[in-house]
């Protein structure tokens, strides 16, 4: 009985995270004030430049925005905030899952010693977008004021950053701009990419 109520609660587990990722969410805000109606552009780093990859994220980011309020700025505008953005890995880790009444051989993902317990490992991948808001007027006189950073950094069992950065877009913006200084915890769906509508950018530009 005790094995099955063990094989029960990983499978439970393991169903439950497989399509979400969990994220913690950290917000800085100095916007001040409401932000609709403001233009922005989102602008690529030198490293950025050409990326087909960047210019999806990009959209991304550029959606969310715009459903809080904000409006993408016409090309060859100048717009009230220019938007950066930076995503990669946040590194992998294994979970070991026991049930110390296992016993005998094992076959697949599963590690069972013929003395010890029965043990499973699930992998989880994790992933992260920051999101650096400028102050326009001070961008176009070269000073890099920043007026928001956001940073949204979790895992999923997918290991698929065009899946992740999707969802941590949403985990992002679930609660824009934010309580500057704190940290959510924040869970979203993560839909596989090959299956989800291309999304144009919005307000995609090349840094100057």
């Amino acid at each position: 009985m005790q094995k099955l109520i063990a094989a029960l609660s990983l499978a439970l587990l393991l169903t439950g995270c497989e399509n979400t990722i969990s994220a913690n969410v950290t917000q800085f805000t100095a916007l001040g004030g409401p932000t609709v109606g403001r233009s922005f552009a989102v602008v690529a780093e030198q490293t950025q430049n050409g990326s087909l990859e960047f210019n999806y994220y990009a959209g991304l980011v550029g959606g969310a925005l715009q459903e809080h309020g904000l409006t993408a700025a016409p090309v060859g505008s100048i717009p009230d905030l220019l938007v950066q953005i930076k995503y990669g890995s946040a590194g992998n880790h294994t979970e070991i899952y026991g049930d110390p009444y296992g016993w005998g051989g094992g076959w697949g993902g599963r590690h069972r010693g013929w003395w010890g317990p029965d043990l499973d490992s699930v992998t989880y991948y994790g992933e992260s977008l920051e999101v650096q808001i400028f102050d326009g007027a001070a961008w176009r006189n070269n000073v890099h004021s920043m007026v928001y950073q956001g940073r949204a950094v979790g895992d999923s069992r997918i290991n698929d950053v065009s899946s992740a950065i999707p969802a941590l877009v949403k985990a992002l913006f679930a609660h824009f701009p934010g309580n500057s200084g704190t940290t959510e915890r924040v869970v979203v769906p993560v839909i596989d990419q090959r299956q989800a509508p291309v999304v144009a950018p919005n307000g995609a530009k090349t840094a100057t």
